[in-house]
């Protein structure tokens, strides 16, 4: 039961409602005391007011009567006896005397007075609610000297006044109270509700559904955003985990046919007794396999450095012509065996900042792929061409070509154009995937389209060193 009530006040609906109460009922509170202080201070402006003017009235009695005696009695008559502010004063001389004090007291009783010119200040009576204003003002008379003049009056009915006023702000705090709790519920609903939702898909995806998404809100608000990154998100762990899938059925594919073909040969090789020269012949092809494993694992090791953006680059300033020419010497055996055009059509002389065995390799695989996949007789055109900004180095065959359909998957990882092929002539499929990620990492690019008869124009873009 305590769990389930903690649970409860530990909810965010509550949470929120409880703060958004607390900040209208403060706000309220404020706005209220404020209201009444200014109302209080207003109301006691006038009760002054009434006051001085009390005192002007005094005088000008005295005035009319030429006596102060008369004139007290005169003034007491005709203020007294009012339903509001009604006055007690008393006039006191020079020497402390009283000269006149009001036959209606009511019970008041006036200080010892001060030697200011004149104040205000409240006296509180025993047994009386409400406590009465007094203003104190020295005045001269002609003739007779200064006097000190204490005038009182009540303020009972201000008092009502606040007192109904206290009575209606506390029945307004309650219903503000009800309303701030009605409508933090009402406003807390769509948050929660959108929140249990989020729990509730993100509980239902695994590794193996991924496939999830929460609805997003037509209003485009913070909940909108958070929905829209959490989709997003998921978007790029499903692309993750399938590419992580496809890699893992990639390289188990990729080792397995080498590794049972080395299997297969040493269990013939082991079968019966052989010339020396068999096993001679079976351990070279052995070693073979061996190496290309070794070759496609250190490919995969150089890709996963990539991909993690652990590849560290030794750039230095690197003349293009240069590599150029020394590979296209290098290569130029392999061109001749099968009798291929393997020319270079134009060599600028372009400088880059990179790596000199990436861009060796970058350039290498790319050659390899022409030679490779160019028929007996065909041609590849090689190109080097300094533009503005950038160098562009262009690799043209009329081999076998790539079909549209694989354009867009001819960078992938162990993507093969040609599956018919089998044997080490087909390849790891890794080569122009390492190509892209060294293009990339000197902040280049590179490119394939369709020649217009047949075979394909690879084209890579790095920037110039400046």
């Amino acid at each position: 039961m305590f769990s389930k009530v903690n649970k409860f006040f530990h909810r965010l609906d509550f949470r929120l409602t409880a703060y958004y109460t607390l900040i209208v009922l403060f706000v309220s509170f404020v706005v209220f005391g404020f209201f009444t202080y200014q109302l209080q201070k207003s109301l006691m402006k006038q009760v002054d007011k009434v006051l001085r003017d009390e005192v002007h009235e005094l005088v000008y009695e005295y005035e009319e009567e030429a006596d102060i005696i008369k004139a007290c009695i005169r003034f007491e008559a005709s203020s007294s006896n009012r339903k509001y502010f009604p006055i007690v004063f008393r006039l006191i001389d020079s020497s402390g005397k009283i000269l006149y004090a009001s036959q209606s007291k009511q019970g008041i009783s006036f200080p010892t007075p001060t030697n200011r010119l004149s104040h205000f200040c409240m006296l509180k009576m025993p047994h009386r609610e409400y406590p009465f204003r007094m203003y104190e003002q020295k005045i001269s008379l002609d003739n007779l000297g200064n006097f000190t003049l204490q005038i009182v009056t009540e303020t009972r009915q201000y008092g009502k006044i606040f007192e109904n006023l206290y009575e209606n702000i506390v029945m307004a705090m309650v219903v503000i109270l009800f309303l701030s709790i009605g409508c933090g519920i009402l406003a807390s609903r769509k948050p929660r509700k959108i929140i249990r939702d989020i729990t509730k898909v993100t509980k239902r995806i695994t590794s193996q559904n991924l496939s999830e998404r929460l609805l997003t809100p037509a209003a485009r608000d913070e909940i909108y955003d958070l929905t829209f990154t959490i989709n997003s998100m998921m978007d790029r762990l499903e692309q993750s985990f399938r590419e992580i899938k496809q890699f893992t059925s990639d390289v188990s594919h990729e080792l397995r046919n080498p590794l049972f073909g080395l299997k297969g040969e040493m269990e013939v090789a082991l079968s019966q007794n052989r010339k020396d020269e068999e096993y001679r012949e079976v351990i070279s092809e052995c070693l073979e396999r061996c190496n290309f494993l070794i070759k496609v694992v250190n490919d995969l090791f150089l890709i996963s450095r990539f991909d993690m953006k652990k590849i560290d680059l030794d750039l230095v300033y690197l003349n293009l012509c240069e590599i150029l020419r020394d590979l296209f010497n290098f290569h130029l055996p392999m061109a001749q065996e099968k009798n291929l055009s393997f020319t270079i059509d134009r060599c600028d002389d372009v400088v880059v900042s990179g790596d000199k065995t990436r861009i060796h390799q970058l350039f290498s695989n790319l050659m390899d792929n022409a030679i490779k996949f160019t028929p007996e007789n065909g041609s590849v055109i090689l190109s080097l061409i300094a533009k503005k900004d950038a160098a562009q180095f262009i690799v043209e065959d009329n081999g076998m070509g790539i079909p549209k359909a694989d354009m867009h998957h001819i960078f992938n990882r162990f993507y093969q154009v040609d599956k018919s092929r089998s044997g080490f002539n087909r390849g790891s499929g890794l080569g122009l995937n390492i190509s892209k990620k060294i293009a990339e990492a000197h902040e280049g690019d590179i490119t394939v389209k369709q020649n217009e008869d047949k075979g394909v124009t690879f084209v890579v873009t790095l920037p110039r060193a400046m």
